[in-house]
């Protein structure tokens, strides 16, 4: 997206200042790449940083009922309510958990903990018991 919005404002800005042709490819042609190498720089600063925060913990088991999840990992554990958590989305290796009023915070079940496809099933059907999908 950052990508198509640097195209998008160096053929705006070209054209209410009525630059030449050439001006605006040249423009086109350095902005892209800039927007795009930066684009992928901070999605891997990102993708560090939360990594350097999850990792003290460890490989980490999850349990989810009803009431909500029980996280057990090598160093710590900790519990949450569905409250927790306002809605949830889903992708082909993820659950992710995204925050409510209460708190910002974002959780990840990845699916591949899941012992058979009807344990994928059975947590899918608690999580719409209690969050909204998106």
């Amino acid at each position: 997206m950052p990508t198509l919005m640097a195209a998008l404002a160096v053929s705006v800005f070209s054209l209410v200042q009525d630059e030449p042709l050439a001006v605006w490819i040249i423009a086109l042609v350095l902005a892209v790449p800039v927007a795009f190498w930066a684009t992928a720089r901070g999605l891997r600063t990102m993708a560090r940083r939360m990594f350097s925060v999850v990792e003290p913990y460890g490989q980490c088991q999850v349990v989810a009922d009803d009431r909500g999840a029980v996280t057990t990992g090598e160093r710590a554990s900790f519990s949450m309510d569905w409250t927790v958590f306002r809605e949830y989305l889903e992708t082909p290796g993820l659950f992710v958990l995204l925050g409510g009023d209460r708190a910002a915070g974002v959780a990840l079940l990845p699916k591949r903990g899941a012992q058979d496809p009807a344990d994928v099933d059975r947590l899918r059907a608690i999580l719409d018991r209690n969050l909204k999908r998106l």
